[in-house]
């Protein structure tokens, strides 16, 4: 492992953009139908988790003002001081594990230290099973890496099955032969219609364009999801809904499943807005969307950071659930959501190098770009166990950008899907309503269209 290594401009502008009014860091809880013991947790994490140099190595020249700070290892590093053993406090019932989870989203990581952390809190399932709940900062990598490493640390995770090819696969169980992250998607240069990387004019010619879009888009409308924020912030999540039936009602409106929930998350905000008494006649609301930029060989085992950032209109304002479909099918392109993510990537890319007033510049096209974010990624097809104990289900949560007060992050697992919520105290002081909103408006589409 090298003494030194500079993060990436990536990686960089992914941590200058965390502050105390949205730290930018992942979460996430593996809920256990059995308790997993303390000692078996920290004993898989350092077999599994330590094989990425990342996990033991911090930030270092975090005051060096022209030249980039660089990982760093960190000297008597021990796993047992990142895995704290916890218990909730009584009642120990799914308000009190919000509670806490929204309590450590307001709490930064110490970049002294590597920048990753566990909590193993029992009381928090029922019949004898506990949870962990996992924060990794988004400078260590992206969503995308980071499901990839945490699945890595099953008992099979070569076995693991995913219903599309939309991240990579986690790495293997020492001793295997697979590599360690697989990729069975195209290249994005392929993809967005380029030969090579990016190397026609056609493509130039698009990138160019969708830069000039990017920035002139008009400001977001204003509504009360959009406002200063605070430090503190709240989660919750939907109850299980069943996967099949998701995919029923996509196959009934020629969707997809994100085209479902897209178009579910825009009838949700709808509710969200007028219960609070504002107008939604005709309103449409950008989402950012992040899009997994990777190749295998980018991925490998530095982690990092390899996704850009699409800005999705919602339309908020159409009431009935097949018109809604059909614009979300027509605004999520494929080709165009690439080449946002594409632009996005560059620009951070860029700013992450040069110092941080430059960046502060830049920061501004997040601000008035969207209303919240939303974030899809296929878990799973079938059950798990970690170091013995069967993983029950899975919730995750993503940073949101500086005037933004709300995050939808969807995540399948072993049938199932659900929808993590995070919310700004200051703007979503209560998530539990936008979780009722989300639930009330699949559990409507479900009913009539009988799926």
């Amino acid at each position: 492992m090298a003494d030194r290594e500079p993060l990436s401009g990536l990686d960089n502008a992914w941590r200058r953009l965390s502050r105390p009014d949205n730290l930018v860091t992942i979460t996430g809880v593996l809920l256990f139908a059995d308790r997993l013991p303390y000692d078996r947790l920290c004993d898989r994490l350092e077999s599994r988790l330590l094989r990425f140099d990342r996990f033991r190595q911090h930030v270092g020249g975090r005051t060096r003002r022209l030249l980039r700070p660089y990982w760093a290892p960190t000297e008597g590093f021990d796993v047992h001081n990142h895995v704290y053993d916890l218990a909730l406090p009584e009642p120990a019932d799914e308000a009190a594990l919000q509670r806490f989870v929204g309590t450590i989203l307001s709490r930064p990581l110490d970049e002294s230290r590597p920048l990753w952390e566990v909590y193993l809190l029992d009381n928090a399932g029922p019949d004898g099973g506990n949870a962990a709940v996992v924060r990794i900062d988004h400078s260590v990598g992206d969503a995308f890496s980071l499901l990839s490493v945490m699945l890595g640390l099953v008992d099979e995770p070569e076995e693991l099955e995913f219903p599309v090819d939309a991240v990579p696969r986690p790495p293997a169980a020492p001793g295997s032969d697979r590599p360690v992250v697989e990729r069975a998607d195209e290249q994005l240069g392929q993809r967005v219609g380029g030969s090579g990387p990016l190397g026609t004019v056609r493509t130039a010619a698009r990138l160019v364009g969708t830069a000039r879009d990017l920035l002139t888009m008009p400001d977001e409308p204003r509504t009360s999801l959009r406002g200063p924020l605070g430090p503190t912030k709240r989660v919750g999540w939907t109850r299980r809904f069943d996967l099949d039936r998701v995919k029923a009602l996509g196959r009934a409106h020629d969707g997809t499943v994100n085209d479902v929930l897209l178009a579910v998350t825009a009838g949700a905000v709808r509710r969200l807005l007028e219960g609070r008494g504002e107008e939604t006649a005709g309103l449409e609301l950008r989402w950012t969307v992040p899009v997994n930029l990777s190749s295998a060989a980018e991925r490998a085992d530095s982690l990092g950071n390899h996704l850009g950032l699409a800005f999705v209109p919602l339309p908020v304002g159409v009431h009935e659930f097949g018109a809604r479909l059909e614009a979300v099918r027509e605004r999520m392109d494929t080709r165009t959501a690439g080449m946002q993510a594409v632009v996005t990537a560059t620009l951070l890319e860029i700013v992450g190098r040069l110092p941080a007033p430059v960046q502060s510049l830049g920061d501004r096209l997040f601000d008035r770009a969207a209303t919240g974010i939303v974030t899809n990624v296929p878990g799973p097809t079938g059950a798990a166990t970690l170091a013995g104990a069967e993983i029950r289900d899975m919730i995750f949560w993503v940073p949101q950008a500086r005037d933004q007060g709300v995050g939808l992050s969807l995540v399948s697992y072993n049938g199932g899907v659900r929808v993590g919520v995070a919310g700004d105290a200051n703007l979503l002081p209560d998530p539990d309503v936008a979780v009722e909103a989300f639930e009330s408006e699949l559990d409507r589409q479900f009913e009539a269209f009988n799926v």
